[in-house]
């Protein structure tokens, strides 16, 4: 016998992905440091605001992984990343143009 349907069963239970190229790089920069660190689109909808990137990441980063500052000074660290994440995302744009490029 099929079970009644509710207002649950018709709402989809996964959100569809809210990623970026730029908050991707972000990910592949936090990767490549071997910080295991991930913002999804809520965490990078609450950093938005801080003007500069630099500045966004440390926020991040004394608000939640504010242990490593007692081995890394929070500038330096979110240069490293910021620079990371602008080479990882020059990278994907290098790899997105060269897929949608007849000749390769």
């Amino acid at each position: 016998m099929p079970r009644p349907a509710t207002a649950a069963a018709s709402t989809p239970s996964v959100r569809p992905s809210q990623s970026s190229p730029e908050l991707d790089a972000y990910n592949a920069a936090f990767h490549e440091l071997g910080l295991d660190w991930h913002w999804d689109a809520e965490t990078w909808a609450s950093l938005r605001d801080i003007d500069g990137e630099r500045e966004r990441v440390c926020a991040y980063l004394r608000a939640h992984h504010p242990h490593l500052l007692k081995v890394y000074d929070a500038e330096f660290l979110g240069a490293a990343i910021v620079e990371l994440k602008s080479r990882q995302a020059a990278t994907a744009a290098h790899l997105g143009r060269a897929a949608n490029d007849p000749r390769h």
